[in-house]
């Protein structure tokens, strides 16, 4: 009998579908896998161009407020120069002020240069980007900073004319004094030094501050208008990257905000109470570092306390103080005077308050205003102050 052999059938046409979709799913996995890093990529281009474009615009915002300070330091001291043979009728706080000014304060300026350094350190920055010509504006922007920077340390048009080792001499020199007698010591010493060619150029070249600060203004600002174009980063962009900077937390409302919040740093404690009205109270309590002298030595305790009104201007805490308003107290009863010493010591501390008092004298009539970036954690029990001039405070709640 004849055997009959059976052989299996290939499903030709089922097998080259399988193959074919496999082959299909595996393209399409590259596919999207290329999207998805193209995308990436992309994302982290207009990044790390927004960083750049707001580390410029933030600059640029820091020499506006140094501009508009010198502007005001340059008058104050011209009026003064002009009255330089008749500073006898002067009062304390309008002489002090000038020898400040015109004193070294012995500290070099420094930018912020933590974005510089994140771009230049990222090596797949250059990749990333791909624009040669934001790439070349933004390495020009550095080097110009750093050269202003440089500038503002070390050029006889910025370095203020009376060395800081003569200011501590006439200070010290001086004694623990009355404002009236402190007065008497330093008109003549500074009536000398106002007829010195180092301070007179000093005084005279603030004009060129200013406007040498004007032609930085106008050149980093036209640049990075062009960089905005260049990499096509909308207003809309550079707004929605400066709110997120530090979107940790939950915004600030009107009613998250009211109440008491305290603020340390060392030995100095700030209350803000914000009312309903609008209105807030301000109260510092602050203790001086030991201070030794011949006379007595201890620390200082003080007591500020004034009123202010504040609003919200997007994100932004808007608080505008009444420095008119301001109370100090002084409290030496950690001060210990040397036999006989007293009086001196009552002396100092009645020249410390008067000399704070014109301190808020002065900023009363500048009008000065401050605008904070807020934001509460998830317990609204803490809040986070990121001020104009890069600096952080954390404040917390005060509980009843």
């Amino acid at each position: 009998m004849e055997k009959k052999t059976t052989r299996s059938k290939i499903d030709w046409r089922q097998f080259l579908v399988s193959v074919l979709g496999t082959a299909i799913g595996v393209a399409l996995t590259f596919i999207v896998s290329a999207r998805l890093e193209h995308r990436n990529k992309e994302q982290a281009r207009r990044l790390t161009a927004i960083m750049v474009i707001h580390d410029i615009d933030n600059t640029i915002d820091i020499v506006k407020n140094m501009k508009e300070e010198e502007e005001r330091n340059g008058e104050f001291l011209r009026s003064i120069m002009a009255q330089r043979d008749q500073l006898e009728g002067m009062p304390y706080d309008t002489l002090n002020k000038a020898l400040i000014l015109l004193s070294d304060s012995n500290s070099d300026f420094r930018f912020d240069t933590s974005k510089e350094k994140i771009f230049n350190s990222d090596l797949d920055t250059w990749q990333n980007l791909g624009n040669m010509a934001f790439l070349d504006n933004v390495q020009a922007f550095y080097h110009y900073r750093q050269g202003f920077q440089d500038a503002m340390n070390q050029s006889t048009v910025y370095i203020h004319p009376i060395p800081d080792e003569e200011y501590m001499r006439i200070v010290m020199g001086t004694g623990w004094v009355t404002a009236e007698e402190y007065s008497a010591t330093i008109r003549p010493f500074l009536n000398e030094k106002l007829h010195e060619d180092r301070v007179v150029y000093y005084i005279n070249v603030s004009a060129s501050r200013v406007q040498y600060a004007n032609e930085v203004i106008d050149y980093w600002t036209a640049l990075n208008n062009e960089n905005k174009f260049l990499m096509g980063i909308t207003e809309r962009e550079m707004e929605d990257y400066v709110k997120n900077i530090n979107k940790n937390g939950v915004p600030l409302t009107k009613s998250r905000l009211l109440g008491r919040w305290v603020l340390s740093v060392g030995d100095q404690t700030n209350e803000y109470d914000f009312h309903g009205d609008n209105s807030y109270d301000f109260e510092m309590d602050y203790s001086s570092s030991f201070i030794k002298t011949l006379h007595f030595s201890g620390k200082l305790k003080m007591k500020v306390s004034y009123g202010g009104e504040w609003a919200f201007q997007g994100d932004s805490l808007v608080m505008t103080p009444d420095y008119n308003s301001v109370d100090i107290k002084m409290d030496p009863s950690g001060m210990v005077p040397e036999e006989n010493m007293q009086d001196s010591l009552d002396v100092w501390v009645n020249r410390t308050r008067e000399s704070t008092v014109a301190d808020f004298k002065e900023m009363a009539e500048n009008g000065e205003r401050r605008i904070i970036k807020a934001r509460l954690d998830y317990s609204k029990d803490k809040m986070e102050w990121s001020e104009s001039d890069g600096r952080v405070r954390y404040l917390n709640r005060k509980k009843e």
